[in-house]
């Protein structure tokens, strides 16, 4: 019954985690940045994400910064490494929320939280 139980739960897991690539990908553009609950001033819509099926990934940022790379979601994480640049680590952040036309993303930096708010801008793929 208990390896009954622990299939079924592992199961689900991969269920989730597969559904949650797939609400993933597609264009996303920044609407709201936060740190610690307050504003940044920045002009959200300079952040971009573009989530390939391929889990491939390009982002752009503020002051020009962009990269490409691999990504994948686990447990309500995203994992993303840059192979623009190979000596970057690994990059992890939180999956607060993630739904067919918002994405919010929470990080850690330094000492204060900041969360990122995204729309999407393309069409979801189809289910």
């Amino acid at each position: 019954m208990v390896r009954l139980s622990l299939l079924c739960f592992f199961a689900l897991l991969l269920l989730h985690c597969e559904q949650e690539t797939d609400l993933l990908v597609g264009e996303w553009q920044g609407a709201l940045v936060t740190e610690d609950g307050d504003s940044l001033k920045l002009d959200p819509r300079e952040i971009t994400f573009d989530f390939r099926a391929d889990d491939r990934y390009e982002f752009t940022s503020t002051l020009r910064y962009s990269e490409a790379g691999t990504y994948r979601t686990e447990a309500g994480y995203l994992f993303a490494q840059d192979t623009t640049q190979p000596t970057n680590p690994e990059r992890v952040v939180a999956i607060e929320k993630l739904t067919v036309d918002s994405l919010i993303i929470r990080m850690s930096a330094d000492t204060v939280q900041r969360l990122v708010t995204l729309l999407r801008t393309s069409a979801p793929p189809p289910q």
